[in-house]
């Protein structure tokens, strides 16, 4: 018997297409290029006898730069090469996120999947899995984490947010808080969030917030917080569905709320002064005992991230441990796994790139010239290297960024 596979798609606009909830959802035109130029990226999940599914499958060149670097490389192919397969010859397909666009999508894969993966939960969609990606089930889970944990660096639930339904009431918030943070139930990748720090609604507001309850009959409004830094813990549901802590990340947005980067090996002293690891791990050992309550181990298996963040308050710090869920894989987890392909010694980050057409592949030709990478063991120690193959026609891209040499 052919030995059992893997393969991986990336497809982080999940988010809307769950929302969305149609079989034949396309994202908007931006975000299929950005998951195109980004298509590579799950490699970093991958072994040699996996499969990665791209429209363009990357030069021999970048391929060998990759192996260089002390990557494994997986095969890419398209999703036409895939379907030729025979029968039983993969263990799973592993997309960036399930939705029943995607499920519909592969679905010729699914058939070629071990016995194991077709009796799995994710092997076929259900109508009660939509909540797992809706805000209000964050929220849910939020108020799992505060009961009965009176941590002294937790958010008290009098500062957390809740449910509105109107314009009205949202109103009525923001003539109690300086502002606030309203969010799509449903959206992808730190998009469907609007932040008012007016007393009152505009013109442009009114419309985005009645859009958005056509669409989904709901917003989650939240008090705008100091923010101090960002970070994420990061889980896996395994297929007991017990849960695995992978670890924590810090990452950065702009903004608009929408993700830039994650630190590579950060240092926690530096990064928050006055947050100790027991204050992190112990939040993090908080967020698995309700997790293990939560209907996320009852219907999703695989990657799962918590995205958090540290925020001030009358000079104390306070950490909002739950901002949301991400149920299906994130750059927090894929950053943790780049950093078992770099030197412990290194640091840095993980950044996603975004301009015009074709300036992608110029910075990464200055970025290489200026920060050659060098390695250490085997590993990536310093400098520069992209992990997306810049093109002509790239807007998108990823790379990582490594402190020099110390």
């Amino acid at each position: 018997m052919m030995k059992q596979n893997r393969v991986f798609y990336f497809n982080p606009t999940c988010e809307l297409a769950v929302a969305n909830g149609s079989f034949s959802y396309v994202p908007p035109s931006l975000l299929q290029k950005m998951e195109s130029d980004l298509a590579v990226l799950p490699f970093v999940f991958a072994d040699e006898s996996d499969f990665v599914l791209v429209e363009n499958c990357p030069s021999d060149h970048f391929i060998e730069l990759l192996k260089e670097a002390g990557f494994a490389v997986p095969r890419f192919c398209s999703l036409s090469d895939l379907e030729t397969l025979p029968a039983n010859s993969l263990g799973a397909v592993c997309p960036w996120g399930w939705s029943p666009a995607v499920h519909w999508k592969l679905k010729n894969l699914k058939e070629k999947c071990s016995v194991e993966f077709k009796a799995s939960l994710v092997a076929d969609w259900k109508p009660e899995y939509r909540r797992l990606y809706e805000r209000a089930t964050s929220l849910e889970l939020l108020s799992k984490i505060l009961t009965g944990n009176p941590e002294e660096w937790l958010i008290s639930p009098a500062m957390t947010g809740g449910k509105v339904i109107s314009c009205e009431e949202i109103e009525n918030l923001l003539a109690r808080h300086s502002a606030l943070v309203l969010k799509a139930p449903l959206s992808s990748s730190g998009r469907g969030i609007q932040i008012i720090r007016k007393n009152s609604l505009n013109t442009a507001n009114r419309q985005w917030i009645f859009g958005v309850l056509k669409q989904q009959d709901y917003l989650i409004a939240e008090p705008y917080l100091e923010k101090v830094t960002d970070l994420s813990f990061q889980f896996r549901v395994l297929p007991d569905s017990s849960i695995e802590y992978l670890g924590y990340s810090f990452f950065e947005t702009n903004s608009n709320g929408q993700y830039k980067s994650t630190s590579i090996h950060p240092n926690l002293r530096n990064k928050v002064p006055h947050v100790n690891a027991k204050m992190v791990e112990t939040t993090a050992n908080i967020i698995m005992e309700a997790l293990k309550l939560s209907d996320f181990t009852r219907f999703h298996r695989g990657f799962l991230g918590v995205d958090a963040l540290i925020f001030s308050n009358n000079n104390h710090l306070i950490m909002q441990p739950c901002v949301e869920v991400n149920c299906r894989t994130n750059m927090g987890i894929l950053s943790l796994f780049l950093e078992k392909k770099i030197h412990p010694e290194a640091s840095g980050k993980f950044e996603l790139f975004y301009g015009q057409t074709g300036e992608f592949m110029d910075f990464v030709g200055n970025q290489q010239q200026l920060h050659a990478p060098v390695l250490k063991d085997g590993k990536l120690f310093s400098g520069f290297f992209p992990l997306t193959e810049p093109a002509p026609d790239s807007k998108f891209g990823a790379y990582i960024s490594l402190d020099e040499a110390r």
